[in-house]
């Protein structure tokens, strides 16, 4: 097992500052005394490391070659699918993930596009930009199905706090089992019946060879034309000009829409333009207390490795998350 002082982090420039400040939570919390780095320059001897914590910069997929005793990594982002675009998972070594630290802001993104939508947000901000008073008629969530597809950390919040509005909630996951707040929880059969029932559909799905092109031209058209697609995942889930599409017709109500194909989202797509289409620059996760979230997950890693036993966060390389 690897000697405390053997930990490297990488860590954002912004975070510098707050050096100090995750030393002393680190040390009180752990035997973990580590090397923090902000730039590839700052990494002396890079094979002394064995274990590293990082988000997936670039700068660190070139350090990686020199790194020879490296044998975990814990990537500070939710999501993994870019180890593979790494060619990681043949690497033998051990991969965990911060799955878990984004459920609370992202369910909190999730809700305020789902009023958004119900309270047409937009269409009262276009209209005190033009100094326009006209009334329209609005929705509420009571009895409204939020349907979900997975229910991982995210998806869990999202259900707890739909829950608690009233709203009625259905989900997918691998498997039935009992959710919190989740009227009805089915495998990947129930996707159908979610799409079809659904007056918000929530995608919390981690991207994978599986869910990749998930939702193409036929699962859209399942779907209510009051609907509103909510995706705070990976834009590959969706065929993008499926989507595009879709919402030029006026098969589905609108779109909440964090994560694209292509990011930053070209100048010239139509989504833009679309007055049914919310849009967020890949922020849904945002929150100060992001970091303090992802090392405390690391260090119940650590805790895990230290023991010789299974990392609670351990990235399955079958199932690809």
């Amino acid at each position: 097992m690897a000697d405390s002082s053997n930990v490297l982090l990488l860590l954002p420039r912004k975070e510098q500052e707050k050096e100090e400040i995750f030393r002393e939570k680190i040390i009180a919390d752990s035997d973990v005394d580590p090397t923090f780095a902000y730039r590839p320059e700052e990494v002396s001897h890079p094979e002394n490391y064995e274990v590293v914590v990082s988000f997936f910069y670039p700068w660190f997929y070139e350090l990686l070659p020199r790194m020879k005793n490296l044998r975990w990594i814990h990537f500070l982002s939710a999501g993994v699918d870019t180890l593979w675009e790494w060619g990681l998972q043949d690497r033998n070594m051990i991969f965990s993930n911060s799955s878990g630290v984004h459920a609370g802001p992202i369910s909190d993104h999730v809700l305020g596009q789902v009023l958004y939508f119900s309270r047409r947000l937009g269409t009262f901000t276009r209209q005190q930009q033009q100094k326009n008073w006209q009334r329209h008629g609005l929705e509420e969530l009571e009895d409204q199905v939020l349907g979900i597809l997975g229910l991982g950390a995210i998806g869990r919040a999202c259900a707890r706090k739909a829950r608690a509005m009233g709203m009625r909630v259905l989900g997918s996951a691998s498997g039935p089992r009992p959710v919190e707040g989740v009227e009805e929880v089915g495998g990947p059969e129930i996707m159908p019946r979610i799409l079809a029932e659904s007056d918000y559909l929530v995608i919390a799905l981690p991207l994978t060879s599986r869910t990749r092109g998930l939702l193409g031209q036929e699962e859209l058209q399942l779907m209510k034309r009051n609907a509103v697609l909510i995706n705070i995942a990976r834009g590959e889930i969706i065929d993008e000009e499926a989507l595009i599409e879709c919402l030029q017709q006026g098969n589905i109500k609108g779109a909440g829409l964090d994560v694209f194909a292509r990011e930053p989202l070209p100048s010239d797509s139509p989504l833009w333009d679309m007055e049914n289409v919310f849009i967020t620059p890949h922020v849904a996760g945002s929150t100060p207390r992001y970091m303090e979230r992802a090392l405390a997950i690391f260090l119940e890693n650590w805790k895990a490795y230290r023991e010789g036993r299974t990392l609670p966060q351990q990235v399955d390389l079958e199932k690809g998350y």
